[in-house]
């Protein structure tokens, strides 16, 4: 079984960790407006037992693949912002979406330092029907838009949805982003749209199908009833009914695009009249780094030394390869 004696390309111990265990990376606050998020990776050969150490390998390579992904992906919007801004009269502070979370500017590698917004749970509960219907034009309009890049999410959960400080919804986590000429992108698709219509029952009703769910069988108890129809939707659904079983059917062969627009069909005259979000910086530097930014910085990264003992993919993969572990069996 996995432990907690993993650790991170930097020595971050004074900082808070907002992360409950090891997942594709560990997040930790910098201040009140930024968070820094890294992989991990278990000491090479740790583990009681063999199966541990096979845990411990898979979770770490994992946590090398998804940081690489993530890294990527932000990479790729900086790029097609820099393209848009360059064969349009946009405003030089446009964002590449201003839905999704925002990447701040770092010289340290091995590290990604993102806006910290609040989560969507907590700020569902003093939110408006309006608002969480502008929260949930906003998600379509960002899964439209990776989709045009021809990306999907490919972890679009309630957990992965958060709530900026002027009220607009985020979208983060993209470690395992799946392009369309990846093996799997069919059916991440229609698995994308299961998720996507999780969301937006969460959004309508502050409730989550699985959040009494606390064993494997009970997650797939709840998740045949909701692909069967069977499930009990809360008052506030029922109008999105048609949308909401379609996606977890799995059976319609929806774009993106067609959802957003029965969905906005669905809320009408509730969004009429809404704000656009304010366009922030694309890659705001920290103040240690560029002066005049409009995001303040507190801490500044290079207080924060290595951790020695951390290894980068290669040399982990060698280390486990001279104990006698074929890396390429836990990709």
């Amino acid at each position: 079984m996995p432990d907690n004696t993993w650790f991170n390309p930097y020595k971050l111990w004074s900082l808070k960790c907002l992360s409950s265990g090891p997942s594709q990376g560990i997040v930790f606050e910098l201040d009140d407006q930024c968070v820094i998020k890294v992989p991990f990776q278990y000491p090479v050969g740790e583990g009681s037992t063999k199966e541990d150490q096979i845990d411990h390998l898979i979770m770490s390579l994992r946590s090398f693949q998804c940081f690489k992904q993530e890294s990527r992906i932000y990479d790729l919007l900086l790029s097609n912002h820099n393209h848009n801004h360059n064969h349009s009269h946009s405003h030089s502070h446009s964002s590449p979406h201003p839905n999704i979370l925002t990447r701040f500017k770092c010289k340290q590698v091995d590290c990604l330092v993102l806006e910290k917004i609040q989560p969507v749970r907590e700020a569902w509960k003093t939110s408006t029907d309006r608002v969480r219907a502008m929260w949930m034009m906003e998600l379509l309009n960002v899964v439209c838009f990776l989709e045009d890049l021809g990306y999907l999410h490919g972890d679009m959960t309630i957990v992965n949805i958060g709530i900026d400080k002027d009220n607009h919804l985020k979208l983060f986590d993209f470690g395992s982003a799946v392009h369309c000429q990846d093996e799997e992108y069919q059916y991440q698709i229609r698995d994308d749209q299961f998720t996507l219509a999780t969301c937006i029952y969460f959004l309508a009703t502050g409730k989550d199908p699985f959040e009494q769910a606390d064993t494997t069988a009970s997650v797939k108890s709840i998740r045949k009833s909701l692909q069967q129809g069977t499930f009990d939707l809360a008052p506030a659904a029922k109008k999105f009914q048609h949308v909401l079983q379609g996606c977890w059917s799995q059976k319609e062969s929806w774009s993106f695009k067609e959802l957003k627009t029965m969905v906005s069909d669905i809320l009408g005259e509730q969004m009429e009249v809404y704000p656009t979000p304010t366009p922030t910086p694309p890659f705001p530097a920290t103040t240690n780094q560029l002066s005049g930014s409009s995001v303040s910085t507190s801490v500044s990264l290079e207080e924060f030394p290595r951790e020695e003992a951390w290894l980068n993919e290669e040399q982990y993969r060698n280390a486990w390869t001279k104990l006698g572990f074929d890396c390429s069996l836990y990709e």
